[in-house]
């Protein structure tokens, strides 16, 4: 009588379970790398190609590879850095999104948008003209009170509108403006109004010629912020507890009103198709809708760790009643929370990808990638432990050991480790309310 044995393949790290004889779960692996069949590799390593001291924020989009080292932000091609300009300030991790063709970048004390048309850092919204300088000339305005700012003009853009100086008229006078921006645009109220309307791009006005109303009252260019994200013709952000967002489809102009103020510190905003996770310190909200107004909050899970988001391809169903891996879903956000890596469906749920698989002490900051590594897929995050100082920062005991002594004990130091495979083939039919799918 023959008795069937079956192995599977390696399923992930482990650090929780007690060492046994099972190959497919062991409690440490390092200098590895696994097969799409499951088997162990020694890692290849790689190549400095740069060397740029101080390097951090790294990160890549189809058009440009940016990094932050010494003050400056670098843009990576054929092996070269290249400065783009500096970055005012004090040090802190970069947020990068990309929008509309071109990358936004800021942190909490600066804000750009780098161009890859022309390699160039640009400002990130218009800034805002000065307050006009007015006075009393020859017109046909009746008599009244005026109210008169500028808009910019760049391109298809407008800014907001600086200032707002006032003006007392006499009938049939006009005014006149004595410091008119490059580009600028000219708005004023009828007489004794509060709306504002099209004026021209003139030094002077005789006559009120339009009422195209000011589009961007009160809008200003988006402050420095973090966690950065681009969702629903919206950029969003935040600054400390405050979630901010801009104008729709205006990317450099946002307003007082456009914000949410939550109760924590905000440390991550992910965005799926029907709306947003956006995670404090000690919990994770799911804004349901995809306008803000609409907007509904649900409680979704614990806590987000700062810089370990990703967006990832090729995951499988995890809220399937079938559990079949035929369904693969791509842009799926994945992140490190405080009770193991999860990811974020468009329903609101987090699904834990390590529950009772890897332990660690949830850090406050972190680090993530996603890379394809010969067609298997990988999420990667690291964030700092152990004591600081000791030069080995690692709370598993088994790892701690592993550095300190350099080795571990009875591993292979190259080439591939053989593993003994088993295997037997299965057919079934599923049915699903009587059908066969």
């Amino acid at each position: 009588m023959t008795n069937s044995i079956k192995i599977n393949a390696f399923t992930g790290m482990n650090n929780v379970r007690t060492a046994s004889d099972n190959l497919k779960t062991p409690s440490l692996i390092l200098n590895a790398d696994t097969t799409a069949e499951g088997r162990l590799t020694r890692r290849g390593g790689h190549t400095k190609v740069i060397d740029l001291a101080g390097a951090y924020s790294l990160w890549a989009c189809k058009f440009a590879m940016l990094v932050a080292a010494g003050g400056s932000l670098y843009r990576i091609s054929q092996g070269v850095a290249s400065s783009l300009g500096s970055l005012s300030g004090p040090e802190a991790p970069l947020s990068y999104s990309e929008a509309n063709g071109k990358a936004y970048i800021s942190n909490q004390h600066w804000n750009g948008v780098f161009n890859p048309g022309t390699l160039l850092l640009e400002p990130w919204g218009i800034p805002l003209p000065e307050a006009p300088r007015l006075s009393a000339v020859a017109g046909n305005l009746p008599g009244g009170i005026y109210h008169v700012c500028f808009t910019v003009s760049n391109g298809d853009e407008i800014s907001g509108n600086g200032p707002i100086s006032r003006i007392v008229l006499e009938d049939n006078e006009g005014i006149g403006i004595s410091n008119l921006p490059e580009n600028g645009l000219v708005w004023v109220t009828d007489p004794d109004g509060e709306k504002f309307f099209y004026a021209g791009n003139a030094s002077s006005i005789v006559s009120l010629i339009s009422v195209e109303p000011l589009p961007t009252f009160l809008c200003y260019p988006p402050e420095p912020m973090g966690n950065i994200c681009f969702a629903f013709g919206r950029m969003w952000g935040s600054r400390d507890n405050v979630l901010i967002y801009t104008e729709p489809y205006q990317l450099g102009l946002t307003q007082n009103t456009n914000r949410f103020e939550l109760d924590q510190k905000i440390t991550m905003i992910a965005r799926v198709t029907t709306g947003l996770f956006v995670g404090l310190e000690n919990r994770t909200v799911f804004f349901a809708g995809t306008e803000p107004t609409k907007m509904i909050q649900m409680d979704a899970g614990s806590g987000a760790v700062k810089g370990t988001l990703c967006y990832c391809n090729n995951l499988g169903e995890l809220g399937d009643v079938l559990g079949t891996s035929e369904k693969v879903y791509v842009d799926v956000p994945v992140w490190l929370s405080q009770e193991g890596i999860v990811a974020g469906n468009p329903s609101g749920r987090l699904f834990n990808l390590t529950n009772n698989k890897v332990k660690f002490s949830p850090p406050e900051s972190g680090a993530a990638l996603y890379r394809d590594v010969n067609g298997v897929f990988q999420f990667l995050t690291s964030f700092p432990s152990g004591q600081t100082g000791s030069g080995v920062r690692a709370n598993d005991p088994k790892v701690l050991e592993a550095f300190k002594n350099g080795h571990l004990r009875g591993t292979q130091t190259g080439g591939d480790v053989d593993i003994a495979a088993f295997s037997d083939n299965a057919v079934c039919e599923v049915y699903r309310a009587g059908q066969l799918i």
